[in-house]
């Protein structure tokens, strides 16, 4: 059984405020600066317990470090390739035919990642 302490309360708060897919080191930066008293390994264990238990989503993304999502609903990921930005791409509705999936498996989890520019590196104005 999970405990919810006080640390865990403010990691997953602090995670879901940032929205943004942060690292496990920014998570750390910005629980650090509002709860100085706890620790690095702290925070990286509740993003990994909380991920392993499926309370927060780890995206992997290739090319670059470990992200996580207060997200855990079904939906996809892209990265700007020049600044880095990570955003949500939402999953079409219907069924999406990725291919073959061998007898005797059961998929528990897909990951698929896009990359790109996004709309302030790619020049993009509001009405464009």
């Amino acid at each position: 059984m999970q405990r919810n302490t006080a640390q865990k309360r403010r990691v997953l708060d602090i995670l879901t405020q940032m929205a943004n897919h942060p690292s496990a080191e920014a998570v750390y930066a910005a629980v650090h600066g509002a709860y100085p008293s706890i620790s690095k390994a702290t925070v990286y264990r509740i993003l990994k317990d909380e991920s392993v238990c499926g309370n927060l989503l780890a995206v992997d993304i290739p090319r670059d470090v470990n992200r996580y999502d207060h997200r855990t609903d079904p939906h996809w990921h892209i990265r700007c390739r020049r600044c880095g930005k990570v955003a949500d791409v939402e999953i079409g509705a219907g069924s999406i035919n990725v291919g073959t999936i061998p007898d005797g498996w059961s998929v528990e989890r897909m990951g698929i990642s896009f990359e790109g520019l996004c709309r302030e590196c790619a020049g993009l104005t509001d009405g464009e």
